[in-house]
Order: structure tokens, then sequence, then C-alpha cells
């Protein structure tokens, strides 16, 4: 949800974490810009190694978006990440 009273609770799961996925909405312009920030928190607090995947959620609400793909895409690539874009509604890349 990105509230900062998540913060110290998510802290602890990062350590011994495996990877961590950053998840957006693309509905809705500030989780996108919060993203800087929950990467910083999670490259701080985890393995140097982890493997982190930028998820693009609710793409089955195209019609609705306010983060273009390419942002996601750019934004991944600036930061080493993996990107793809998915819906939990339609479990489009959900499997992937």
């Amino acid at each position: 949800a990105g509230q900062e009273s998540f913060r110290s609770i998510t802290r602890s799961y990062y350590r011994g974490a495996a990877g961590a996925l950053l998840v957006y909405d693309i509905t809705r312009r500030e989780t996108f810009n919060h993203l800087a920030s929950w990467l910083e928190d999670a490259r701080q607090h985890a393995n140097a190694n982890m493997t982190i995947m930028l998820i693009g959620n609710k793409c089955d609400l195209a019609h609705r978006r306010a983060v273009s793909t390419e942002e996601g895409e750019q934004f991944a690539k600036e930061n080493g990440l993996i990107f793809m874009e998915a819906s939990a509604k339609t479990a489009q890349n959900v499997e992937e």
C-alpha cells in the first residue's frame, strides 16, 4: 500500500529473501512515484544478490492507465529490475 506504517514491518521480510516484487497500480500515478523509496528500502535491508521484479498491476484497466508501459520499462532498466505488467484480477501474466 505504500504507507509509512508498514515500512518497519516489511523491512524484517527482506532478510533472507531470495527475491522481491515491487508492485504498483498502473491506474494510480502516486504508487509509481513511491517506487524509488521502496526500492531503496529493499536494497538497503536485503541480500545484495536478491532478484527484484517490478510489476505494473491492473493491466486489465488499461483504459484508466496513469503510468505508461514505457515508464515502467524505463524505471526497471535504470535500476536493473525485471519488468512486466500483470492483472491479479484476470491472472494475465501471473503464472509467468
